[in-house]
């Protein structure tokens, strides 16, 4: 736990000590009268309306320090619940830090540890420990996503759907007490009907909620989009094209790309990891080796993975189960044959042909339905989706043909990056649809909390015994309270505040 130990006021600077900013904000809590502060400044701080702003000057024995601009919060109707004293200066850190020193060297003011003023907010009940969590999340946040769920947990939907659950907790709680205790008063139909309603709520509202925690984490902090396929399938050349530079190495050498090469995309607003790996083929270099064996584990924990295949070698498609979307390339090529097996198994593939000649072309995205709807949920008529078999880039007609003879004609002239851009932007759309929950203390709390859940309604389903669905709907309470922030381990919170920056 953090090392408070009293209840004096305390200072810190909220705005950061790391380098000179214009203005430095100077923020100091839990005093009982701003008399204590009328030393310091040539105001009589005493008549200072709360909620409003007034310019003075920081003079201490008749030494000027600051030309500052004051706002006094009174609790509990501030941010912790205490008085507070917020202190704009030039935000020179060394002028910072003289008047933080003047302040705790001429009173009672301490300085505040890491996250105190917060972790007041907690104690007085003005922040649930899942705000601080959120506001933990908000501003420590390396990407977007975890930027929205700490405001989405500070004030947002989501922290209304963690009240939502507890208020219908409560009813259900109220309606096995309403049946052991009053149904000779309201009968026990209406007792049966009661329970029943708040069982079927309750079970719905956890549904939602786990399906929310189990999503993948890693698709929002840091997506990965990956290619990989054989050598020479064109990775490198797609890598390059995607991010309009030579990052990546092209030769027409086997085995160039030794280890991943990793580079930021900006898609939507969005930042993505593209990631290029070795070529995938069986070798005796340990050093390609080892870079294979990164591709496999990048490819199974990719946000979204792309197999490479040059259309001339399409046996390699039988290698592809793991692959979220093939991308046939050499599409110009005339020197290639897609035979009857080939195209079946396609039927069952997201597939995209690409030109690396003439980098403007690329056809549509095929695939079935389903894995369309897997990646990108209801389909929306698009310039680069195409819904249903494969069969119309063919000439020659359907699959019953035997083979079919390149070279392919596009459907669309879209650039390579549009369509993967789409494709990328729209799963990640698709996946947020689901409300996904980032913070793992919570994530593994609603798991815990569904999984006890589905026992009670096991029992509810099974057992007449009233009594006993009441004792055990006890550690589903306890849960729910730790969920929202009722109650929690010192450890959590140790681990919480420790993030937090000393203003804060």
């Amino acid at each position: 736990m953090i090392n408070v130990f009293d209840d004096l006021p305390i200072i810190a600077c909220s705005t950061g000590l790391s380098e000179n900013t214009a203005i430095g904000l100077i923020r100091i809590s839990g005093f009982t009268s701003l008399d204590i502060l009328k030393p310091f400044f040539n105001y009589d701080i005493s008549l200072l309306k709360p909620n409003y702003v007034k310019h003075c000057k920081i003079v201490f024995d008749n030494i000027f320090y600051d030309d500052v601009v004051i706002t006094y919060f009174k609790g509990p109707k501030s941010y912790n619940g205490e008085n507070i004293l917020e202190i704009s200066v030039h935000g020179n850190t060394i002028n910072i830090k003289r008047i933080i020193e003047l302040f705790i060297s001429n009173s009672t003011i301490r300085q505040a540890h890491n996250g105190e003023f917060t972790y007041r907010a907690l104690a007085n009940g003005k922040l649930t420990l899942s705000q601080v969590e959120g506001l933990d999340a908000l501003l420590n946040a390396t990407n977007s996503s975890m930027l929205d769920q700490g405001l989405d947990l500070l004030h947002g939907s989501l922290y209304q759907r963690y009240l939502e659950l507890a208020s219908e907790f409560k009813k259900l709680r109220s309606n096995i007490e309403l049946n052991i205790d009053f149904l000779e008063d309201i009968g026990e139909e209406q007792g049966n009907k009661l329970l029943h309603e708040s069982v079927l709520t309750m079970k719905n509202l956890l549904t939602n909620l786990y399906h929310s925690a189990t999503v993948k984490k890693e698709s929002f902090l840091s997506p990965d989009v990956v290619f990989y396929g054989k050598p020479n399938a064109g990775k490198s050349s797609l890598f390059n094209e995607l991010l309009n530079s030579d990052r990546a190495i092209v030769s027409t050498q086997e085995g160039t790309t030794r280890d991943y090469i990793s580079e930021s995309i900006s898609i939507k607003g969005r930042t993505f990891n593209l990631i290029d790996t070795a070529g995938i083929r069986e070798t005796d270099n340990i050093i390609e080796i080892s870079g294979i064996s990164k591709a496999h584990t990048l490819v199974n924990e990719a946000f979204l993975n792309f197999r490479l295949i040059d259309v001339r070698y399409p046996q390699e498609i039988e290698l592809s189960k793991e692959s979220d979307i093939i991308i046939f390339t050499h599409i110009d090529s005339a020197d290639y044959s897609l035979n009857k097996e080939t195209l079946l198994l396609l039927q069952n593939k997201l597939v995209l042909f690409v030109s690396l000649v003439d980098k403007k072309t690329c056809t549509k995205l095929f695939g079935p339905e389903e894995l369309f709807a897997k990646f990108f949920g209801p389909i929306e008529p698009d310039f680069n989706i195409y819904s249903g078999p494969i069969e119309p880039l063919f000439e020659n007609g359907p699959i019953e043909a035997n083979s079919f003879n390149g070279p392919i004609e596009p459907l669309i002239a879209n650039s390579i990056f549009e369509v993967i851009e789409y494709v990328i932007s729209s799963k990640y759309k698709y996946l947020n649809t689901f409300d996904p929950i980032l913070i793992d203390r919570q994530r593994d709390l609603i798991s815990d909390i569904h999984k006890a859940f589905e026992d009670f309604y096991l029992l509810y389903v099974d057992e007449e015994d009233i009594g006993i669905l009441s004792s055990e709907i006890n550690s589903i309470d306890y849960k729910i309270s730790r969920l929202i922030g009722i109650t929690s381990p010192d450890e959590v919170l140790n681990n919480i505040f420790s993030n937090f920056c000393i203003g804060k």
